[in-house]
């Protein structure tokens, strides 16, 4: 055998060697968590109350296990003013995938209001690796003092 095919020979055995079985392959849009569609707000004598519950699956359906948490969002409209955008309120990092009963609910208080500003909010999840899902329903509140 000449050093050639002694080369090829090598080759091909490594390419054997390197093949086996290889998960699916999915587009980015497919592993973010499904969008929350429960988003609901309710309001106290001094804050805002957000409330939704624990999204279970991915976009594509497949059951989810490396929740990482949440972002609240929210876009703000003063009284004489335009409506901002949705900025980044808080992130809520999910560090319950290990326990036997995980939390099913989630809530979010903004107790940094002023009065007669129109607040909207929405929810965006993510996973482990940082595939954010779409935001979810939007939720608003004018909030004056005390209601």
């Amino acid at each position: 055998m000449t050093l050639r095919h002694l080369a090829s020979l090598a080759v091909s055995v490594w390419l054997i060697a390197a093949c086996g079985h290889k998960t699916p392959v999915y587009p980015p849009e497919l592993v973010a968590p499904r969008a929350i569609s429960d988003l609901r707000l309710t309001t106290s004598d001094s804050a805002i109350e957000l409330r939704w519950n624990r999204p279970e699956t991915y976009a594509d359906g497949r059951g989810m296990d490396d929740l990482g948490g949440f972002v609240v969002l929210r876009a703000a409209q003063p009284q004489d003013g335009q409506l901002g955008e949705f900025r980044r309120l808080a992130t809520i990092p999910v560090d319950d995938r290990d326990r036997f009963r995980q939390t099913q609910r989630f809530r979010f208080t903004d107790a940094q209001l002023h009065a007669g500003t129109r607040y909207q909010y929405r929810i965006q999840a993510f996973t482990l690796d940082g595939d954010y899902s779409i935001p979810s329903n939007m939720v608003q509140h004018v909030w004056q003092a005390g209601s």
